[in-house]
């Protein structure tokens, strides 16, 4: 029986079924394409990985800059190391390549490698297109990669040019390999023999690598080695590091894993909205048989079954949507790799189904629709067979629902509570000790930190969600007595004809509008989140007018031609030694720590120069602006305080990431004294270094991510850290000098090509509106999920008009024409957009408040809010767009409807 009436039920609303279907099964296959894509990305990455990283067990080079050189004398004594297999250096170099004409390409520069070959096997797994491995370590050979070949026409036998200023680098094109399109598009790569790369990219150093690669004898316990060289690596030069590959890779699957998070994090949003469609569905199915349930229950059918009829449907038609959605998420994706735009990016590369995303997929669909059914199926077991079967049974009774709106309030305030409410208190639970234990981490303001994260994913955002799903009925209430009559007057329609139209369904226009909120809702929170960490970047009024970088050290020999180079102001070139420590405490070592590194950036500046050449913005110990005078005396101050020793300025990023004040101790483990205490001189807000060591790449030097800076003073850089070169340097320019000509003249003088020169206001402006192009690609998340709602409002409208069948027939039998229809049941769709904006904006606006908060927490950055009222408006406007364009078919459809035949369904109705 319960077969033949499911049967019953969907053959007679086909329509509703189709669009429910429909919602699910695209919400389905976005997810799939999402995560598929991401998993085939994913193994583009770590096939590449293992190409170029291969075997190697362990890797030892500089600590702060893997560029400036390891002697080769090192790569002799591991040779002899009993427990080493083969070891053997590399360079690598950034280059600039010439086309058919000799004049320099444009762009990002080449990354060039120096490798000695036949010692070099990692090199072997590369892929050859064409030709073969040139043999030695000297020779003028190159082994390019496809991107180069195809954009150069380059064959094998072919010369490829290297520019220099003395002479250029002729090299013959002995191979082609074949890398990932993905990032063979964004890094093109030369291979070059060891000796002649040296002699090109480092004539004042020879003899000297940027890294060596061991591989260790089978067998060999690879911490037990990296343990007993460490303390000769540092004996022998004390800037090296000795770190195992399987750290690197331990590092890159954090990074990637992120990434995956994302990719399910926005597949599930678009699977959120697609379970209020089946919750609506579901109610709506639910009022509308209240007669068929009414006689099941007279004719002694239990409650349980009556129930299990609703979830029976629900799970049905998550069944159906798995089934069309799982292979069109394929279909998406295959159209999307194909296209000339991504193809490059697929190249050599079969897209992979990720099993985790066809997993969320499949169960996501079947527990959303489970549990969107609980509540209908609830109600389908209160109808009262006596009332059900009365000539008009009524609806709701049009009363604020309170409960719900109680425990939505309820829920709503879980995510404040975790990130601004009083966990500190919790110092002495049991759940802080097995963190504690767990992740090895002592400190408790760290273990405090990550616990209210965590929380936030696992309980408080869930929890906003469920809770504006609650308050949406006390929202349809509202909105309907207070707007209805301007909806109304707006429509040309009498506001008691629109009254109560939402309300006597009440649940099912709430599945509805919260559909429509979750879209909404996490547009604002990326767009607000985005826009306020762009906007909180800002210049002093006094900067340095370039920032000039050398992809190799330059010496203080260099250092001094480059202080004389014309154009460049007498005495205001100052130079930035760029250490790269760690904290001498596991401050951050804790699960999700790709947000709180253990480490940062130490900039050496001269305090005098600097002071003069930036003006950099102080803040008080709690963060706050302070007068004019009194930055005088804070910059003067700190600038005393450095050329003592010892002594940094740090960023309020730094000082609400630790809780710290001027006075406090940071200790920094050094490359020359172990740990050592620093102490801090000043607080400093947003210098900009963090958009000039994007702009440069500096964290290709570094090991670790930065979450903070430290501005210290050159001499603790030389004589604590060892940094004695810089490639990185501020300075001033004559007036009327043009910044191209001034970075001639520098590469003519130091005989260096390849170095850079950025004005950081054209930087600044760049990464403005890259950032920005950024925040509309994820945004399309957002937009994704208000395309599944839009099925749900044109759902919700259609049984709307279907349970109102008789109602319309009476009005079109008294003189009601078609246009005031029609424009009745638009004005229904048009209060549906209304409060999925008011829901959407409501609950955005909180996820927004408390993003930030999250933000302080984790990375101890906090701005000023920004609100981008344009993209806003566009996405409040997109969602009324969906309401009236998703209301209009049913409209159009009742408008024409004969009245005899809009009385006789109405009456046949059950």
């Amino acid at each position: 029986m319960l077969t033949k009436l499911i049967v019953s039920n969907f053959s007679n609303r086909k329509a509703r079924v189709a669009l429910t279907v429909a919602a699910v099964a695209l919400s389905v296959s976005l997810v799939v394409s999402v995560t598929s894509g991401f998993t085939t990305i994913n193994l583009v990455a770590q096939r590449f990985l293992g190409q170029i990283m291969g075997t190697t067990d362990v890797t030892i080079m500089r600590q702060t800059d893997a560029r400036a050189g390891v002697a080769e004398t090192l790569v002799k004594e591991l040779r002899s190391d009993p427990d080493v297999q083969s070891a053997t250096g590399r360079l690598e170099t950034d280059v600039a390549l010439l086309d058919s004409k000799g004049n320099a390409i444009v762009g990002r520069p080449t990354q060039a490698v120096g490798i000695h070959r036949p010692d070099d096997v990692e090199i072997n797994s590369l892929q050859i297109n064409a030709g073969q491995w040139f043999d030695g370590a000297d020779g003028n050979f190159v082994v390019i990669d496809q991107v180069i070949a195809e954009n150069l026409k380059l064959k094998i036998g072919d010369t490829l040019t290297l520019p220099g200023l003395r002479e250029k680098l002729s090299l013959k094109v002995s191979a082609i390999v074949q890398k990932p399109g993905i990032l063979a598009a964004q890094i093109q790569t030369i291979y070059l023999p060891l000796v002649t790369l040296q002699r090109y990219a480092m004539p004042d150093t020879p003899g000297r690598v940027g890294k060596i690669l061991i591989d260790l004898k089978t067998g060999v316990d690879a911490h037990r080695f990296e343990a007993r060289w460490k303390p000769r690596v540092i004996a022998f030069d004390p800037s090296l590091k000795i770190k195992l590959t399987s750290s690197y890779r331990e590092e890159i699957d954090k990074n990637l894993q992120s990434l995956e998070v994302m990719s399910y994090l926005g597949g599930m949003v678009s699977m959120l909205s697609a379970a209020f469609i089946v919750f609506s569905a579901l109610s709506m199915g639910v009022a509308e048989r209240q007669r068929t349930l009414a006689m099941l229950r007279a004719v002694g059918a239990f409650k349980l079954q009556i129930a299990q009829l609703v979830v029976v449907e629900g799970l049905l038609i998550a069944v159906i949507g798995v089934a069309i959605g799982v292979p069109l998420g394929w279909l998406w994706l295959q159209i999307l790799v194909h296209l000339p735009k991504f193809a490059p990016i697929f190249e050599h590369i079969s897209v992979m189904l990720s099993r985790g995303g066809l997993i969320l997929a499949i169960g996501g669909s079947i527990i959303a629709a489970v549990l969107a059914s609980l509540l209908p199926a609830w109600s389908a077991t209160r109808v009262d067979p006596l009332a059900a079967m009365r000539p008009l049974a009524t609806g709701d009774s049009g009363r604020f629902p309170f409960l719900a709106t109680l425990v939505g309030l309820i829920l709503i305030s879980v995510d404040p509570l975790i990130l601004f409410g009083p966990i500190d208190g919790l110092a002495d639970s049991r759940l802080v000790e097995w963190i504690a234990e767990q992740f090895r981490v002592t400190d408790p303001l760290e273990i405090h930190r990550s616990l209210r994260f965590h929380l936030h994913f696992m309980a408080g955002l869930p929890t906003i969600f469920i809770g504006f799903f609650l308050l949406a009925p006390a929202f349809v209430w509202t909105i309907e007595r207070f707007v209805s009559p301007l909806v109304a007057l707006l429509l040309g329609v009498r506001p008691s004809l629109l009254r109560q139209q939402l309300s006597s369904g009440i649940w099912r226009a709430a599945g509805t509008c919260a559909a429509l909120m979750v879209g909404l809702a996490v547009l604002i929170v990326m767009q607000v989140q985005g826009h306020s960490a762009l906007s909180a970047w800002h210049l002093p009024d006094k900067f340095p007018d370039v920032f000039i970088f050398s992809p190799i050290p330059l010496s203080p020999a260099d250092q001094d031609k480059l202080a004389h180079v014309k154009g460049i102001r007498p005495d205001e070139l100052m130079p930035i030694a760029i250490a790269s420590p760690q904290f001498g405490s596991n401050l951050f070592a804790i699960a999700g720590a790709m947000l709180m590194p253990d480490a940062t950036m130490f900039f050496g500046i001269d305090p005098d120069k600097s002071s003069k050449m930036m003006e950099l913005e102080y803040r008080d110990d709690d963060g706050n602006r302070v007068s004019a005078e009194m930055q005088k005396v804070l910059s003067a101050e700190a600038t005393e305080l450095l050329k003592k020793g010892r002594y940094v300025i740090v960023t309020d990023e730094f000082r609400q990431l630790r809780g710290l004040k001027r006075g406090d101790k940071i200790p920094l483990r050094t490359a020359k004294h172990g740990t050592v205490d620093y102490t801090i001189a000043g607080i400093v807000w947003s210098p900009g270094m963090d958009v000039i060591n994007s702009k440069f790449d500096l964290g290709r030097q570094f090991e670790q991510r930065t979450a903070a800076s430290l501005f210290g003073s050159l001499e603790d850089a030389r004589e604590d850290f060892d940094v004695r070169d810089a490639y990185l340097f501020a300075a001033n320019l004559d007036f009327f000098t043009e910044r191209d000509k001034v970075l001639a003249d520098v590469q003519k003088s130091l005989g260096r090509m390849n170095m850079k020169i950025g004005d950081v206001r054209q930087i600044k402006k760049g990464m403005q509106n890259g950032l920005g192009n950024l925040l509309l690609l994820v945004s399309t998340i957002a937009f994704a999920a208000m395309l599944v709602a839009s099925l749900g409002v044109t759902n919700t409208v259609m049984a709307s008009v279907r349970s109102r069948q008789w109602q319309f027939g009476v009005l079109r039998a008294i003189g009601v024409t078609r246009s005031q229809l029609l424009r009745l049941v638009i004005g229904e769709a048009l209060l549906l957009g209304l409060i999925g904006v008011g829901l959407g904006v409501a609950a955005g606006a909180e996820m927004s408040v408390n993003a930030r908060r999250l933000t302080v927490l984790t990375i101890g950055f906090k701005t000023d809010l920004v609100i981008p009222w344009g993209i806003l408006s566009v996405g409040a406007g997109v969602v009324m767009f969906i309401a009236i364009v998703g209301g209009i078919l049913p409209a159009v459809r009742v408008s024409r409807t004969q009245p005899l035949e809009l009385l006789q369904a109405g009456r046949s109705a059950a």
